[in-house]
């Protein structure tokens, strides 16, 4: 199915970010407002529609915050098939998909919650998800693994705002990511029409 267009009015914010937890990055963030977890799917599916092979999508904030509900929406451009769930148990999922370009892909979902420490992080397997040239990988509680993790990433931060409403800010860390806050950023703007 094509994702469903966000609803409309959807505020957007362009803002710097300062100094953040997992990203050192001063370039510009973006921040987007969703009103409901069908607004956070639907901006997830608009991201999906942009990201390239090879992209680290950090998911950071607290239990209940949407980022599994993001990761749904992500996924349904790739066509996954699969109902995304949180990997909190198992740690990883799986997914074969199909990028915009009509080749096979895998979308790799993670989740730190339960680990520990390196040696957790050892176990899992982190290298060998993080350096598929045609997978894109989406982690939940990045800051379980911030050693682990590479310097380059989008970070993708949900605040609750209340009980329906959050707010999600991109701040990318190397240019490729930025280049993708500029490409999510004209989809954004396409669907305001």
């Amino acid at each position: 199915h094509p994702p469903s267009p966000i609803p409309h009015p959807l505020p957007v914010i362009i803002s710097f970010e300062k100094e953040h937890r997992l990203s050192a990055s001063r370039r510009p963030a973006f921040d987007i407002i969703s009103h409901s977890p069908d607004q956070t799917r639907a901006i997830g599916a608009l991201l999906g529609k942009v990201v390239p092979r090879g992209s680290l999508l950090l998911l950071s904030g607290d239990i209940g915050a949407g980022k599994t509900t993001f990761a749904q929406g992500l996924a349904r451009p790739l066509q996954t098939g699969d109902q995304i769930q949180s990997p909190t148990f198992t740690i990883v999922a799986e997914h074969a998909g199909t990028g915009a370009d009509g080749q096979p892909l895998r979308l790799y979902h993670i989740d730190l919650y339960r680990l520990t420490g390196d040696d957790d992080l050892d176990s899992v397997g982190l290298d060998e998800y993080l350096s598929d040239p045609d997978g894109v990988t989406v982690i939940e509680w990045p800051e379980r693994g911030l050693g682990w993790l590479p310097e380059e990433h989008l970070l993708i931060d949900l605040q609750t705002v209340s009980d329906s409403k959050r707010n999600l800010r991109m701040t990318p860390r190397g240019a490729c990511y930025v280049e993708l806050v500029k490409r999510f950023r004209a989809e954004v703007l396409g669907n305001r029409g």
